[in-house]
C-alpha cells in the first residue's frame, strides 16, 4: 500500500514571510478559516497583504502539502493546516458543518495502492458526508408519499 508523504516541515522549505505568517495564523486558529478571515487576521497583526496575495500564498502552501482546503455548501473555501486532520458532516439544507471525532480515511495510504494512484502523489485529503442535520430533517417535507 502506498503511504502518503508525511506533512512537510515548513523549516525545510523555502517559504516566504507571508506564507509563514499564513501558516502561523492557521495553526493558531481553532477552526478552519476562509481567505477573507485570514486576510482580516493578518491585517489585525499589521501584516500588509492584499486579498489576492493571501489566496496566491494559500495555493502555494497547498501545493507544498502544508495546507488543505474544503468547500462549504455556499461555495466558500476554508483552509486549515494538514496536520489538523478534521473531517465533517455537512447539512445541505442549512449549511451546518460538524467535525467528525475521527478520521474515517486514516493517515496510512488513504486505502489506495500504487496501481490505483498511477504516479499521483497525495499531499492531503478531505472527507465530508453531506446530508440533512436533525433540525432540517424535522422541518423537511416527507418525500415518501
Amino acid at each position: 500500500m502506498a503511504h502518503p508523504t508525511p506533512p512537510l516541515d515548513p523549516e525545510t522549505l523555502n517559504l516566504g514571510p507571508r506564507q509563514l505568517s499564513l501558516l502561523q495564523v492557521l495553526r493558531q486558529a481553532e477552526a478552519e478559516l476562509s481567505g477573507q478571515e485570514l486576510h482580516q487576521r493578518l491585517r489585525e497583526e499589521k501584516a500588509r497583504s492584499g486579498l489576492a496575495t493571501v489566496y496566491r500564498n494559500l495555493r502555494q502552501l497547498q501545493c507544498a502539502g502544508l495546507v488543505r482546503c474544503r468547500k462549504l455548501p455556499n461555495g466558500e473555501s476554508v483552509y486549515a493546516p494538514v496536520d489538523r486532520d478534521d473531517h465533517h458532516l455537512t447539512c445541505v439544507s442549512c449549511g451546518h458543518s460538524e467535525p467528525l471525532p475521527i478520521c474515517p480515511v486514516g493517515r496510512n495510504g488513504l486505502g489506495l495502492n500504487a496501481v490505483q494512484l498511477h504516479g499521483f502523489k497525495p499531499l492531503f485529503h478531505t472527507f465530508e458526508v453531506h446530508g440533512l442535520c436533525p433540525s432540517c430533517q424535522q422541518h423537511a417535507p416527507s418525500g415518501h408519499d
